[in-house]
């Protein structure tokens, strides 16, 4: 049984949600947090109803909340915001960012590469902190873009977004070399300050989903 404060049960929670431990649609049952996360039932809706501000969960009217749905209209939409908000955020860090960008995105990076070498071998272990390593890599790309309020968005999609990426993980596997690879072009264009090729490099990147999600055919998910 874990016991958390509301903040500590608010970002367990949602970590939960985005490493997939609550599949998507499915139920989030009062009584059965209670029992995972030993916390009272005031602490537990609240938590639920900020994550439903987040669209991490859906609120029903007197039918309590569910894992957000996934589905192949969602992922297009999330998709085009997120290459929006990282190809612009990045054109202003390209333009505005010095040295202390660059050696942040260069220490982002290598942590990410270093953790990406582990997943192959072994993704169980690893997910959790992958999943924080890719976070702080793609949020270290655009971290000079000059506004707090394109951050926070971008942050908000990055989430929404990581859902259809766990599920494609939990059905293909990680995708190894390419991923690697694909961080790896990202990195050398934007230290290159080479925006129309980073801007290619994260447009590839992003929309690979698009095409090889479980969800692609799926256009208005299914409830558990």
């Amino acid at each position: 049984m874990i016991r958390k404060n509301s903040t500590g049960l608010y970002e367990t929670l949602k970590t939960d949600i985005l490493m997939g431990h609550f599949a998507p649609g499915s139920k989030l049952k009062i009584e059965t947090l209670k029992e995972r996360y030993g916390m009272g039932v005031n602490v537990i809706r609240e938590s639920l109803a900020r994550l439903a501000t987040e669209d991490l969960v859906d609120s029903e009217d007197q039918k309590g909340f569910r894992v957000a749905e996934i589905s192949s209209s969602r992922l297009s939409d999330l998709t085009r915001l997120r290459i929006l908000l990282e190809t612009d955020g990045v054109k202003n860090s390209i333009i505005n960012g010095g040295i202390d960008w660059e050696s942040n995105l260069i220490a982002a990076h290598h942590k990410l590469a270093y953790i990406e070498d582990k997943m192959m071998e072994d993704e169980a272990s690893h997910m959790k902190i992958w999943h924080q390593c890719d976070w702080n890599f793609h949020s270290a790309l655009i971290s000079a873009c000059g506004s707090q309020l394109h951050c926070l968005y971008h942050k908000r999609i990055f989430e929404q977004f990581r859902q259809y990426v766990m599920v494609d993980l939990k059905t293909h596997g990680f995708r190894g070399h390419d991923l690697i690879d694909e961080h790896k072009h990202i990195l050398d264009a934007a230290l290159a300050r080479d925006y129309p090729r980073c801007k290619e490099a994260l447009e590839n990147h992003l929309s690979f989903y698009l095409n090889h999600s479980p969800v692609a055919g799926n256009k208005t998910g299914k409830k558990s």
